[in-house]
Formats: structure tokens, C-alpha cells, sequence
């Protein structure tokens, strides 16, 4: 279990003053006397209060859930205006009943408890996906750093799939991104400083899931929730020239079936030219040349590509003449198929979690950055002694002849 608490919740002891008041034996507040918010000055809390679920002194109240799963949360107008510039924003209005519809409840319960000094307890990967959605969108980068890096420590190839695809809303660096709420208090420069390094743990986060579906893809691609991705979280995956599969029949094989899926979502018929027009592009993702024989014939088979392009592949594999003119295009298409994938990472993991902890120094966050070459050895000796060398070993050699015709005719 894992346990997380707001690091300004502590006396100048450095113990938080929910852990006092749990040793004590009193009710005592998971509030310091003083925070520091910033701009908002110092807040002074009675000691003796405990506002978190407080109803008495609750001046409002929030309605925060998803898909009908919402939840009632009471909270203070003047502690938590002081916590973030987004819940300032969202208090400024005189409403009694606010209604957060865009978080899981569960993600802005956590919210609440961090910013009201309870421990957070980050149990579950949704509990943790949650939270960092609304850390993100509410403006907290020690809660969401905290979250991305207890998702790395249990980041495989099926909990990659799950966060990826919340993290392509959240990353400035991936297809999709989007920013917090477009209130008026995020203008300010404090806050787009904010909300940058909140996005700095999500690309983080990011980079590190699609480094372990490199190293996991036979797992990734025949994972059921594969097929419950959206097109453009499939495009992240199968696009990468690093993926680590047994068999490009392990990829041929899971874009069939997220194609008949999307065909069946899409409410049409499942023919291979409407499996093909979910596909697009990405069907040409799968390197069909390094299959052979029945391998070949069964990737052939799932009908991912035209009956020319078929047609140009079992030529090229049997080294047969092609049943049409090949262009320039074509002849692209097919060495890119028959080029076997780099055996090298596409990058260095970030460093979250003992998880991704790496011998080496860790890289920055490149999720389309290759891992840079190493450098060969220097030299350490000066240029006239290697040049000195070499002209004594010719010197050595000239003399070594020499005693040897002196010594055959001798």
C-alpha cells in the first residue's frame, strides 16, 4: 500500500501533524497552524479542526464523478481557494453546489485528501490513473509526480495499455494533448509553469509505458484491451520501430482483430475492405518479408493489405518477377518490409521507480529520441609520440630486413 501525504502538511519538526494527532490519542487537524499558499498568503487553521468530511463547517459542496458515478464531497471555500489557482477559479462564483463531471470521483476524492493533509493511498493502477488526471487538471505537481511514479513501479505490458491511453490527453509531447480546464486564473504565468511540470511527469510516465511495450510486445499486442484502444493510441504502439515482437505475425494478427473490433463498434459489416479503411496506414506496419512460408501465408491471409499488394509480397518473398510494374513507392514499401527492426532501445528509461532505475546515467525523455551512440575511446597520448611511434616501428621493420639479407648471403 502506498501512502502519500502533502509534504507542506508538517511542523518544523519535518512529522506531519496527522501523525501527531494519531499518537496523541486526540482528534487533532491534518492541517498545520500555518500553511503557505503563494499569492494567498499565509492561511491559519484552528488546530482542533479537522476539516476534511467536515459538514459543519462545510460553506460547499461538490458533485465530482464520471458516466453517472458521482459522489458528494463537502468542502471550504477559503482552504481550498488557497490550494490551486483552478480551485480558486471555480470558487470565485457564489454557486452552493459545484459539479466536477470531467473527473472520476475516485481521482478527485484523492485530490481532496492531499490538499486537506490526509494520507493519500494509491492502491490500485485506477485509483493512481485517476489521481493523476486530476492532479493534472487541477494544477498539483507533487500529487502528480507521486502518481506517476507509483504507476511506473507497476508498469507491465497490460498496465501500459491502460494508461496510455488517459496519458495522450495529459502529455505535451504525444498526439492529442490537451490542457487543464480553459479557466480564466490559468492565464497567469505562475500557472502555465505549473501545469508544464505537471506535464513533465505524464511525458515521463508516457515514455517509460512505451519503452516497456517495446520489451513486452508479444504481451501488448495480444492483450484483449489492445482492441479497446482508440486509433489514435493504436498508431502510438504499432508505428514504433522498436517493438520487440517474436513474429510480425504477432502484429499482423492484434491489427485484425482491433479492426474487426473497431468494424463492430462502427456498427458496419465485416469485410476486409472495411477492416482495411479502420486500418488506414497501419496496415503497412507489420513487416511481412521477414515472415516466411506458413507464417507468410497466414499474415497474407487476415487480407490487411490489397490483392496487388499481396500479389507484389508472395513475388518479392518467392523471388518470383512481380505481377506489375513496381514504382519507385512500391520498391520502398517492399525493402522496408524485408529490413529487419533495430536491436537497440529506442531510448534510456526515465528514472521514476526502482522499476526504471538504469546502471546508466538516465537519458531525457525522448519518446521518439534514439539512444545516443557511445563515443569511442580517446586517445590520452600527445600526437608527436604516436607519430614517433610508428615511425619507429617502420624503422624497426627497415633494419629487421636488412639483417636478414645480411645474413642469407653471408
Amino acid at each position: 500500500m502506498t501512502v502519500v501525504t502533502n509534504p507542506a502538511c508538517t511542523d518544523s519538526n519535518g512529522e506531519s501533524q496527522g501523525s501527531q494527532a494519531s499518537t496523541s490519542g486526540t482528534s487533532g487537524t491534518q492541517l498545520p497552524l500555518a500553511l503557505d499558499f503563494g499569492q494567498y498568503g499565509e492561511l491559519r487553521i484552528d488546530e482542533n479542526c479537522r476539516l476534511y468530511d467536515n459538514e459543519k463547517q462545510s460553506d460547499i459542496v461538490f458533485v465530482a464523478g464520471i458516466n453517472g458515478d458521482t459522489f458528494r464531497f463537502p468542502g471550504h471555500r477559503r482552504v481550498l481557494a488557497a490550494t490551486s489557482p483552478v480551485f480558486a477559479a471555480l470558487l470565485s462564483t457564489k454557486a452552493d453546489v459545484i459539479v466536477v463531471d470531467y473527473i472520476d470521483r475516485r481521482g478527485f476524492e484523492q485530490l481532496l485528501r492531499y490538499y486537506y493533509c490526509e494520507p493519500t493511498q494509491l492502491t490500485s493502477v485506477f485509483t493512481a490513473r485517476a489521481t493523476l488526471n486530476a492532479a493534472y487538471k487541477f494544477l498539483c505537481p507533487q500529487l502528480a509526480e507521486r502518481c506517476a511514479r507509483r504507476l511506473d513501479e507497476m508498469l507491465d505490458a497490460e498496465v501500459a495499455l491502460e494508461i496510455l491511453r488517459d496519458l495522450r490527453y495529459l502529455c505535451a509531447r504525444l498526439p492529442g494533448a490537451a490542457s487543464a480546464p480553459p479557466l480564466p486564473a490559468l492565464e497567469s504565468d505562475a500557472a502555465a509553469r505549473t501545469l508544464s511540470h505537471c506535464a513533465m511527469w505524464c511525458d515521463s510516465l508516457a515514455h517509460n509505458a512505451l519503452l516497456v511495450i517495446d520489451d513486452n510486445a508479444d504481451a501488448a499486442l495480444t492483450h484483449e484491451k489492445l482492441e479497446d484502444l482508440t486509433y489514435e493510441d493504436l498508431v502510438l504502439i504499432v508505428k514504433r520501430e522498436t517493438l520487440r515482437v517474436s513474429s510480425e505475425l504477432v502484429l499482423a494478427e492484434a491489427l485484425a482483430r482491433w479492426s474487426t473490433a473497431a468494424c463492430k463498434r462502427t456498427k458496419r459489416e465485416l469485410t476486409p475492405s472495411n477492416k482495411r479503411a479502420a486500418l488506414g496506414e497501419l496496415a503497412y506496419c507489420p513487416r511481412y518479408l521477414l515472415l516466411a512460408g506458413e507464417e507468410l501465408d497466414r499474415a497474407l491471409a487476415l487480407e490487411l493489405l490489397e490483392p496487388i499488394e499481396r500479389a507484389l509480397v508472395l513475388a518479392r518473398a518467392r523471388k518470383l518477377s512481380a505481377p506489375v510494374p513496381v514504382g519507385a513507392e512500391q520498391e520502398a514499401m517492399l525493402r522496408r518490409w524485408a529490413q529487419p527492426r533495430p536491436a537497440e532501445p529506442a531510448a534510456a528509461p526515465v528514472f521514476l521507480s526502482p522499476r526504471s532505475e538504469t546502471i546508466e546515467e538516465p537519458q531525457p525523455s525522448k519518446l521518439c529520441g534514439r539512444r545516443p551512440k557511445k563515443l569511442k575511446q580517446p586517445c590520452f597520448e600527445p600526437e608527436d609520440s604516436r607519430n614517433t611511434s610508428k615511425s619507429n616501428c617502420c624503422s624497426d621493420c627497415f633494419h629487421g630486413l636488412i639483417h636478414a639479407f645480411v645474413c642469407l648471403f653471408d
